[in-house]
């Protein structure tokens, strides 16, 4: 199912597309197809160890869903069409009473989406220079 869908021939990943095919991985390992070489080369691809927390969280709330959610299919084929979607944005709806219908099933879990605080606005140098309020006016 995941190498169908995803596939293994990427060489970079953007930070979403690796949150996206974590999730998958982590559905998928639960529905009996594992990939740890895949679940490692991604892995890889996060620079900093936030990252790779983000991303094993990713990884775990696929699993989670797919636990919670196994019961409701008939057939593995079902359980993955209904988590995972090919597009983040769209999704087939969920049959449980109470889901929330502004996030489809399939979509990155909004819990290890990037936090918009950690988008400053400036290089990175910037980060290590004197604040404008201590540099001396010459």
């Amino acid at each position: 199912m995941y190498e169908e869908q995803f596939g293994f021939d990427w060489k970079q990943l953007s930070e979403e597309q690796a949150l996206k095919r974590m999730y998958a991985l982590g559905v998928a390992a639960v529905l009996g197809e594992r990939h740890p070489e895949e679940y490692t080369r991604i892995m890889r691809q996060a620079s900093t160890a936030y990252r790779r927390s983000v991303l094993e969280l990713s990884f775990k709330e696929g699993q989670q869903r797919a636990k919670n959610n196994r019961r409701e299919f008939e057939t593995s084929t079902e359980v993955w069409d209904a988590l995972v979607d090919a597009d983040p944005l769209t999704g087939p709806p969920s049959t449980r009473p109470g889901a929330d219908p502004r996030r489809p099933k399939g979509s990155v879990p909004s819990a290890v989406t990037r936090a918009s605080f950690l988008d400053f606005g400036f290089d990175d140098l910037e980060r290590v220079r004197l604040p404008e309020l201590l540099r001396r006016d010459d």
